[in-house]
């Protein structure tokens, strides 16, 4: 053995270590997993050790953060989980060699924390979370969605850096000015290429939202899709939740409100008490209960980036599932749906307890070469059921039985961390995106 293995070898690991048999499951307590060893490491160097030791860190390796995902990307039975949340510095603003205004954040920080901080310093990231416990690192590598006023709509568009620890243990860095392709394709990899221990985010100076939020009854599916594609065309972005097999819609029309970093104000006690009662409904599953319709609130979008507590196995909360579609099939989509859960629900007595619905814009392919949005320039959109109780049967039966009409008849995306039970080719990731000390069985069936 050279001197340079045994340097390796010998390298010690200084974080968070348990091996005593105990599960982990993810924030909807829907999914479970008992890992040979769960690990926090504390340091980038604590991350190659674990990587190089394949004796006391079992493959495969699979790095999380929350744990919020509702798929089995959190399973990793008799391997080694690796949780980010103690790598969660912000290391500051910079100007990059591009003259850009960027952040530099390790791959643990969660997003309500990063936004607060840039709120303090007068800068935003034109992406709103709604889930704010989400880690930096997870989602710079996974699929995310959002409304955005004027950004493309999902967080990995605005990362321009990212440092990493490769299948050998090796620190790396990629950047979309050095290393366009690989870059790219590395945004794209759920993980499978490297573990994220840093990110570089661009970022801009904070601004203002003013939203109109209403409630809105139909007599047909058509009817509800043409409203909704007007209503996008007359705001700036457009959250919608639709309670599908009544026909109703809760719409929130966002516009861009200027410069500013609080929420003025002018627009209290209602931005609060609708962020509240937005909050609980997510939170919540959508389970009922009556939401605010404010009119004209000017909001500072840091604020509406919620944290989620943790939900008890008796309480309701938030479960769902994804599909992207392209906006030109969002009436077929709109109208399939509805047919398909008025049978479900006439056979059963069940239907999910909303379907949301958001608007991305699609970059050219070289941006996005692989999974959702990959599809080039265009608007992408989602329609996705959304239920109270992650272990309902129905609910499951449901899910699993409208996994074949979207993604079979209407040709919808799905996402392996978003869209539960799925099968193999529901879902295509390129194998060379993949490294075997990185894979769990449950990507492994993806891999193509």
């Amino acid at each position: 053995m050279n001197t340079n293995q045994q340097e390796i070898t010998a390298q010690p690991y200084h974080g968070i270590f348990i091996n005593d048999g105990r599960k982990f499951s993810n924030w909807g307590s829907s999914l479970s997993t008992q890992p040979a060893v769960y690990v926090e490491p504390i340091s980038y160097a604590d991350v190659q050790a674990i990587v190089r030791d394949t004796e006391q860190f079992p493959t495969p390796v699979r790095p999380v953060g929350s744990m919020l995902s509702v798929t089995e990307t959190v399973v990793n039975d008799g391997g080694t989980l690796l949780c980010t949340r103690t790598l969660d510095a912000i290391l500051g603003l910079e100007t990059d060699d591009q003259g850009r205004h960027v952040v530099r954040v390790q791959a643990g920080c969660r997003l309500k924390k990063l936004s607060l901080w840039l709120q303090q310093h007068g800068w935003e990231i034109p992406f709103q979370a709604e889930i704010g416990e989400a880690t930096v690192g997870s989602v710079a590598v996974g699929d995310t969605k959002e409304s955005s006023l004027d950004g493309p709509g999902y967080f990995s568009s605005h990362v321009v850096a990212i440092r990493y620890i490769d299948e050998n243990g090796s620190l790396q860095a990629l950047s979309d000015k050095q290393d366009a392709a690989a870059f790219y394709e590395f945004k794209c990899s759920f993980g499978l290429s490297g573990i994220v221990v840093e990110c570089v985010i661009e970022v801009r100076r904070a601004s203002l939202c003013r939203a109109d939020v209403d409630l809105k009854v139909y007599d047909s599916p058509e009817a509800l899709t043409n409203d909704l594609l007007r209503l996008r065309k007359g705001c700036d972005a457009l959250l919608a939740v639709v309670i599908l097999h009544q026909l109703v819609c809760f719409v929130e029309q966002r516009y861009r409100a200027g410069a500013g970093k609080a929420t003025p104000m002018s627009s209290q006690p209602e931005c609060e008490q609708y962020r509240i009662a937005k909050r609980l409904a997510i939170q919540r599953g959508f389970d009922g209960g009556n939401l605010p319709q404010p009119k004209g609130i000017v909001f500072s979008r840091h604020d509406f980036v919620n944290e989620y507590w943790r939900p008890g196995e008796t309480e309701n909360r938030l479960d769902f599932q994804y599909y992207e579609h392209d906006i030109g099939r969002l009436e077929q989509v709109i109208a399939e749906s509805y047919r398909f859960t008025q049978t479900f629900k006439q056979r059963t007595g069940f239907a999910p307890t909303g379907w949301a619905t958001y608007f991305v814009h699609r970059p050219e392919r070289k941006l996005k070469p692989y999974g959702i949005y990959s599809g080039g320039p265009g608007i992408s959109c989602s329609f996705d059921p959304i239920y109270c109780n992650p272990n309902e049967p129905l609910w499951q039966q449901f899910a699993k039985e409208y996994n074949r009409l979207a993604i079979e008849t209407l040709g919808g995306n799905p996402s392996p961390i978003q869209t539960q039970w799925l099968q193999p080719g529901d879902v295509r990731i390129p194998r060379k995106l993949a490294r075997s000390r990185f894979t769990t069985p449950y990507y492994q069936q993806f891999l193509v």
